[in-house]
This record gives structure tokens, C-alpha cells and sequence, in this order.
């Protein structure tokens, strides 16, 4: 039996597409952060790290941000900030009106970083650890990518993640920061964890397709990787 042949540009397209689209309706309806007036907030100057998985090697670029000064969740590593980036900064990141444009409707995005002794981490163990976080979720999208191609049913994708550096605070901590998607897959969920790297397995849900791409990519890996 011959399965259609893996179109690997057309699978990563429909992917985004579906990405693009969730963010676009989350942006055309009402901000579900707008109770938190983020825009309010005086807007940083950060250095974006975008990790190259073909090269190994990270670009830097510099954009501007909001984010709030108290956590809105932690776990038992980090600490979880509400966060704001335009689409395109203006011409000048340095310009000092820059905290005045168009923040309303700037994209949002969950920004975490690693804590020690009750104070952001920002020694050189803590930037790695963030720029390794970065790293191995690119790794998990190469994986995802070798899974997709075996034509499973359900496809897998990894939302794209920067390290983003605070250059104007003491100490200039490293965040991860990924957009922050609203509201619920098509089977009612919000926010769902399937399996994690501790070993807890969702017994509720009992979605198949997460398990199957955890256990595919330690036996593809010859047990060298486990995405969970």
C-alpha cells in the first residue's frame, strides 16, 4: 500500500496558517489581557535572540516590549510575566516616544524566567539555562517535522520561542518568551498537558497523538531524545 507522499513545505504552511489564524481572531476580538492595561506600562528595550537549528547559532536583533513587574503564575522554576511586543518596532528602539505607538493591539506573549533566592536569575547559569530552553524547543519542532512525515493522522507543531534580553536592567536578565494563544481546541480545551518530562501522563483526555509523538521520538533517537 502506498500513502501519499509527505509534503513537508505544504504541512508546515497548513500549520502556520492555523497558527496565524488563531493569533489574527485572538487580535480581532477583545484583548483578553485588556483588564491588565499592559499598554500602560513603560515599554523596555530588549535584544531578541532567534536560535538558527540549520546553522546552530543565534541572530540578535533589537525590538521593544511591555511586560508587567509581578509574575501572574510560577512553577516550581520560573516565574510567568503577562508581556506585550509589536509586530514592527519603530525605526528607533531608542526613540524615547517609542512607549507610545500602538500598543492596544501588540501581540501577546507569556514571558518566563528562572528564579533563585526569590530574585530573577541572571547569572551565567541562568542565561543558559534560558538560551537551552530556546534550543531544545527548536530541537522538538526538528522532531515534530521527522514525525509528521510518517503520515500520522494527526500532525504536531511547536509554537517558536525567543530568548529575549532586559539590556537596561541591572544584571540584563534573559527571558523565553513565546506568544500567548487565547481560547479552546476543538475539543473545548484550553491549556492542556499531555505528558511531561517528570512523568505525569493525562489519563482524562486519553488524546493519543501526544503519547505516540513522545514514544516516536525516543525510539527514533535511538533513546538519545524524549519530547515531552
Amino acid at each position: 500500500m502506498t500513502g501519499v507522499p509527505y509534503d513537508r513545505e505544504a504541512v508546515q504552511k497548513s500549520l502556520r496558517e492555523k497558527i496565524s489564524r488563531a493569533a489574527a481572531k485572538a487580535i480581532a476580538e477583545d484583548d483578553v489581557w485588556s483588564k491588565h492595561n499592559i499598554q500602560s506600562i513603560p515599554a523596555e528595550r530588549v535584544v531578541r535572540h532567534r536560535y538558527n537549528p540549520e546553522t546552530r547559532q543565534f541572530a540578535k536583533d533589537e525590538t521593544i516590549v511591555k511586560i508587567e513587574k509581578k509574575p501572574f503564575t510560577h512553577g516550581a522554576m520560573r516565574h510567568c510575566f503577562r508581556m506585550k511586543k509589536l509586530a514592527t518596532p519603530p525605526q528607533s528602539s531608542s526613540n524615547h516616544r517609542f512607549h507610545s505607538y500602538g500598543w492596544s493591539r501588540a501581540s501577546n506573549y507569556v514571558a518566563k524566567c528562572y528564579m533563585k533566592r526569590g530574585h530573577i536569575d541572571t547569572s551565567p547559569e541562568g542565561i543558559d539555562a534560558v538560551l537551552t530552553d530556546i534550543t531544545l524547543q527548536y530541537e522538538a519542532m526538528h522532531w515534530a517535522e521527522k514525525f509528521n512525515k510518517t503520515d500520522a493522522p494527526k500532525k504536531i507543531d511547536f509554537i517558536r520561542a525567543y530568548a529575549m534580553e532586559f539590556v537596561d536592567r541591572p544584571g540584563k536578565p534573559m527571558f523565553a518568551v513565546e506568544r500567548f494563544i487565547a481560547g479552546s481546541d476543538s475539543y473545548g480545551n484550553g491549556f492542556l498537558k499531555h505528558n511531561t518530562n517528570s512523568g505525569f501522563v493525562d489519563l482524562e483526555e486519553h488524546r493519543k497523538t501526544p503519547q505516540i509523538f513522545s514514544a516516536y521520538s525516543f525510539y527514533a533517537s535511538e533513546g538519545k531524545r524524549l519530547v515531552a
